[in-house]
């Protein structure tokens, strides 16, 4: 007796879905980050479900290694998302979140934990920006909706000198279209502002309102430059 051709029908779909299923990871980061852009990885293993990235790294942000895969619930709704997870370790409290995009749209859900910011914020040469469940839509090239909370604890002696060991926080908000990290000290002294636009684009004011002038020696070296009543330094700069 010969298979019937639904039998054959059933055998292609059940080879389909594993097929899919047993998808390499590194196929899906290789296609889906552009040859030019701000991010990169140094390899993918394990399946497009569960597996783990290498070595990332968002423009200057060296995020590290991350497990990481599909959302199922996201290719029901036309969307590409991934799940990312970096397991806390001694010293560091690990990062995880989410990532999705649609047609003209990009979103980030549920971001917690932490990432380091060397290089990136003008006048803080190292430091740690914490991440409370924070989430972000842009459509449109506009931001959307934000919400969530962001802590800079900035490291190094002219911040300890500053005494804001604490670090600065603020509650994320979109504004003109950008996303906004309105940042303060508990003073509020000390402030930081950091733009982000939809294409990557990044823009960073950092002001100290009357700063002690034991350590003004130490801001001129960091090139933050005087203004009336305090010190202020700017830069920019694109994340992808």
């Amino acid at each position: 007796m010969r298979p019937s051709r639904r039998f054959y029908y059933a055998a292609a779909t059940l080879f389909a879905i594993a097929a899919i299923a047993l998808m390499p990871l590194r196929w899906i980061v290789g296609a889906s980050i552009p040859e030019k852009s701000m991010l990169a990885a140094s390899g993918a293993d394990g399946t497009i479900w569960s597996g783990r990235v290498y070595d990332v790294q968002l423009g200057k942000l060296g995020i590290g290694t991350l497990d990481a895969g599909i959302q199922p619930l996201a290719l029901f709704l036309g969307r590409g998302g991934f799940w990312f997870e970096q397991p806390a370790t001694a010293g560091l409290p690990g990062f995880r979140g989410q990532v999705s995009k649609g047609l003209g749209s990009v979103s980030a859900e549920g971001w917690n934990g932490s990432v380091p910011v060397a290089e990136i914020l003008p006048g803080f040469p190292t430091a740690q920006l914490e991440f409370d469940n924070v989430s972000v839509s842009y459509s449109a090239g506009k931001c959307r909706t934000a919400s969530g909370s962001v802590r800079l604890k900035p490291e190094g002696p002219l911040f300890a000198a500053l005494g804001v060991d604490a670090g600065l926080m603020g509650r994320v908000r979109c504004e003109a279209g950008d996303l906004l990290l309105p940042l303060a000290s508990a003073s509020a002294m000390e402030r930081v502002e950091l733009r982000i636009s939809a294409d990557g684009r990044y823009r960073a004011t950092v002001q100290l309102q009357q700063p002690g002038a034991e350590i003004a020696p130490m801001l001129s070296l960091a090139g933050f430059a005087p203004i009336a009543g305090g010190y202020r330094k700017s830069g920019k700069g694109r994340f992808w």
